[in-house]
């Protein structure tokens, strides 16, 4: 019984830093102004340009809790996403990044520099979840992603430099994606060729049916 109890505790200590911030959010019964939630955002984001993520953290927590529907809210996704993706949590990345591409999120938001003239958040987002897919080895939905990004969550630019270096870097991913799965379907077939092969021939030299 003191096992079971102490295995329990133990279970209870390693859940709770995953839900810390989570339960620390109270939402007010006041709906926050799109001024209110932009500082906030802003806030987050000055944390994280510190090194602070504990606070950025917590101010885009509290958006995507409380702000369902406004125009923060899928930036606060996204950059929870790019958090998690830091930290190599590759699954809950994938679910803010999937998130902000259910949102439909304004991509042509001004962005405020020649080189990336509009915001592109599901563009971002989709090339995002394919690293993703990459970094955790399952490269078929890597290239879908690529893919997606290219052809449904395309990228907006009025600059034909940065439309055109964007759509570089896309095609070469999804060239390398479509040659890594390319490889690993040959490796795949190899192997079992090669173990179907074993099955069959005998110490003799002669093929017969294994059971």
């Amino acid at each position: 019984m003191r096992s079971i109890l102490l295995s329990f505790a133990v279970f209870v200590l390693l859940a709770l830093p995953c839900t810390a911030t989570e339960n620390r959010v109270t939402c007010h019964e006041q709906k926050p102004t799109p001024k209110a939630l932009l500082k906030q955002l802003e806030e987050g984001n000055a944390s994280f340009e510190t090194g602070d993520t504990t606070r950025a953290e917590a101010a885009w927590t509290e958006i995507r809790r409380c702000a369902p529907g406004s125009s923060e809210w899928p930036k606060a996704v996204f950059n929870l996403g790019i958090l998690e993706y830091s930290r190599k949590n590759f699954p809950q990345a994938i679910s803010y990044f999937e998130a902000v591409l259910q949102s439909h999120p304004n991509d042509k938001e001004p962005a405020g520099s020649l080189m990336e003239t509009n915001r592109n958040y599901s563009n971002r987002s989709a090339m995002a979840i394919s690293h993703c897919y990459e970094a955790i080895g399952q490269f078929t939905p890597a290239l879908r992603y690529a893919w997606l990004a290219k052809t449904k969550y395309r990228y907006c630019s009025w600059c034909g430099t940065d439309y055109s270096s964007a759509n570089f870097a896309m095609n070469k991913r999804i060239a390398y994606l479509a040659l890594r799965v390319s490889r690993l379907h040959i490796w795949a077939g190899v192997l079992i060729l090669g173990f179907v092969a074993i099955r069959w021939k005998k110490p003799g030299g002669k093929a017969t049916v294994a059971f």
